[in-house]
């Protein structure tokens, strides 16, 4: 099979993009009712992300652009489905949706920028979605009492065992930092010095 060139891969992508977000605005649309009007402002942003995505695949290659475009692309597919009624909750729950957002989008610009799952992005990511899971329950008030309230009464027991994790965290690296939590060729471009100086040496 012959190889296909770049330009023709680029218009592929630019198409797949496109046809990705017809069929997202129509299921707003079947779910939503046609008579519906669709949000112009998440649609927009939909749009917005969109293109950084096709940016940052096609012409810079930056990390950033593929987890901007990638975050602002699902948060105003979010906003879409929210507001065409596709999904049965008010707007006031979508901060902790984004920060449940937040973190997938973190994982997969990992795998992007380094064809797998590496150490340094995965703990803020369960980090990132322990938190928005925890703001999604209080928003839905699946835990009835207010998150005042609760971070009140249990905010320094949260405090001090998130405090211990980090702690147990840095002792366990410098002990068994042959497996945990940094991949071998993660360091691969240090050298014996800058090895010492990370490990304490």
């Amino acid at each position: 099979m012959k190889k296909i060139t770049v330009p023709v891969l680029n218009i592929l992508l630019a198409a797949g993009v496109v046809l990705i977000l017809a069929g997202l605005l129509l299921i707003s649309r079947f779910y939503g009712g046609f008579g519906a009007e669709l949000p112009a402002g998440s649609i927009a942003t939909m749009i917005f992300g969109a293109v950084i995505f096709y940016v940052a695949m096609t012409l810079v290659h930056w990390a950033i652009f593929f987890f901007l475009g990638l975050l602002v692309f699902c948060i105003g597919l979010c906003m879409t489905f929210v507001f065409s009624g596709v999904m049965p909750i008010g707007p006031e729950h979508l901060w902790p949706i984004g920060v449940l957002l937040c973190g997938v989008c973190l994982l997969l610009t990992c795998v992007f920028k380094h064809r797998k799952i590496r150490g340094v992005y995965l703990f803020p990511t369960l980090l990132i979605e322990v938190l928005g899971a925890v703001f999604l329950l209080f928003s839905l008030n699946i835990i009835k009492i207010s998150f005042s309230a609760f971070m009140s009464k249990w905010g320094p027991l949260v405090l001090i065992l998130a405090g211990g994790t980090l702690v147990g965290v840095f002792f366990w690296q410098r002990n068994f930092n042959d497996f945990f939590p940094y991949d071998k060729d993660e360091l691969s471009g240090l050298t014996d010095e800058d090895e010492k100086t990370f490990y304490g040496e």
